[in-house]
């Protein structure tokens, strides 16, 4: 550890962390680096992409000129020259599952910011990783976990787990991990980048130093203040104990000045992190407390809705449906992609356009006919349905779209009188605090309610807690609105 001294960047909410990266980048480049003596590895495939399609974009590359702009798993695939087929898949668990005689999704919600609604054989899987993760005992992690699971039972899955790769000759993703630490060729690089650095758990803290021994400039890149991913492994400490020269990006693009207020009054609650500070951008912004989200007009303009839990955003969705305005949660639009799609064309044909054959069999599937099949090919008019299906496309698409449910069809009407723009992505977003990560919009709906289970976690670990509503507080880009609790478990600093 002594001997690792990288650059550090600090980047509060807001303040352009990647675009600063990406310049570190561009230096290099102008200065005669070659892109593939270049490494930008990220925790998560979104950043990872993001930071490769902006490099792309500005310096006119392809990926192949950026052959480590990736994630630390898909860096220690390529390098160690592994195929899909050893890596364990979905269907190996499934199998794995019916050989121990526990039921196996290999699914995680991730969104909740714990282990929430997956089955016991899936949970003591998730131990067993954990503890390679960490690198700690698997008996000392079990021991701090709070699922209800016997210690024989998680031994004899984490056992049986080893024995079954090792039969069939797979790897899972902290395999590969650990194969890449013990036995990996680490590139010659010019410049390491690592974003999103207090995500990392020890083992990937491991490969970066690895990789680090090989690269003459690195760059350690994240915000332990945001660091939200403690449950899923992540080692904050070993990022806020990292020595080097340090660079805080000191200016937020996001943030006003009475949200950073509020901001900083909950993070100055964690003893222990790296001390930083930085500006506000140049407006007040507004905070509203309200008793519940029934007070919130949400009736024009961007906003974002969090909850600590995904329970938490059940009734504001059915009080979008009842308002008739148009949300998504989880990255899902309220109304199906087939039913916008089948209005859209409807509107084009009645303007007398022509429309594809995708958007002809989305239409056919809710206007009863008696002709030929829906098409594969080719484009269509007004004309041609009226030949070919005996279609008339003079009438309003809900007079005409009988076979749609009626629920659905009354919310896309409802929305449609309100003027919400089908034809663009949700103006309105539901989300958890954690899947919200690196997301912003001008206006912040905050729920200060949590799950029991997640309230009884935050009392053993506080400071999990300050820094995930930290993250929530920090979205808003002009107005946050705080919604009152509405049980005795949510975040009292708000």
């Amino acid at each position: 550890m002594s001997d690792f001294q990288p650059e550090i960047v600090l980047g509060p909410p807001g303040t352009g962390k990647t675009t600063h990266l990406i310049g570190e980048v561009e230096k290099a480049l102008t200065e005669g680096t070659e892109p593939s003596k270049i490494a930008y590895l990220a925790f998560t495939k979104k950043a990872a992409n993001e930071a490769l399609d902006r490099a792309k974009e500005k310096f006119k590359l392809s990926d192949r000129d950026l052959p480590y702009f990736r994630t630390l798993h898909s860096m220690a695939f390529r390098s160690l020259g592994m195929t899909r087929a050893q890596v364990l898949s979905k269907n190996h668990i499934k199998e794995f599952g019916d050989i121990m005689g526990l039921r196996m999704t290999s699914s995680m919600n991730m969104d909740e910011g714990m282990v929430f609604g997956i089955q016991p054989g899936d949970i003591a899987l998730f131990i067993c990783n954990m503890a390679r993760i960490r690198r700690i005992d698997l008996q000392d992690h079990w021991r701090e976990n709070t699922e209800d699971l016997g210690w024989f039972e998680v031994e004899r899955v984490g056992a049986g787990l080893e024995k079954f790769k090792k039969v069939r000759a797979l790897y899972d993703f902290t395999d590969i991990l650990e194969k890449f630490v013990i036995e990996g060729d680490p590139p010659e690089l010019d410049l390491l980048v690592v974003d999103e650095a207090q995500d990392l758990s020890r083992l990937q803290w491991q490969m970066i130093i690895k990789l680090a021994s090989c690269a003459k400039r690195v760059i350690i890149a994240g915000d332990d203040d945001q660091a939200i991913f403690r449950w899923a492994g992540a080692d904050v400490s070993f990022f806020i104990n990292l020595t080097g020269k340090m660079q805080v990006l000191g200016k937020s693009y996001r943030v006003p000045k009475t949200i950073q207020k509020l901001a900083d009054k909950v993070i100055q609650r964690i003893e222990t992190r790296k001390t930083k500070e930085w500006e506000a951008k140049e407006v007040e912004g507004s905070i509203t407390y309200h008793k519940t989200t029934d007070s919130v007009d949400m009736s024009e303009g961007e906003w974002l809705v969090l909850s600590r839990n995904s329970y938490g955003l059940d009734y504001i969705e059915n009080q979008c449906k009842r308002q008739g305005l148009f949300y998504s949660r989880g990255n899902r639009p309220s109304a199906s992609q087939k039913s916008l799609n089948a209005i859209r064309a409807w509107e084009a044909l009645r303007k007398n356009e022509e429309v594809g054959a995708i958007a002809v069999g989305s239409i056919l599937s809710y206007i009863p006919h008696n002709k030929r099949d829906s098409p594969k090919e080719g484009s269509f008019s007004m004309v041609d349905l009226k030949n070919l299906w005996e279609i008339e496309v003079e009438s309003i698409w809900h007079e005409s779209f009988t076979l749609m449910p009626l629920l659905e069809r009354s919310y896309l009407i409802s929305m449609l009188r309100r003027g919400e723009k089908i034809s663009k992505l949700p103006r309105i977003k539901l989300s958890t605090i954690h899947s919200a990560k690196g997301g912003e919009a001008d206006n912040v709906i905050l729920h200060t309610d949590m799950a029991r289970r997640t309230w009884e976690n935050s009392q053993k670990y506080p400071e999990d807690e300050m820094r995930v509503f930290y993250v929530g507080v920090t979205r808003a880009r002009e107005n946050l609105h705080v919604i009152a609790s509405q049980t005795k478990y949510y975040f009292p600093y708000i």
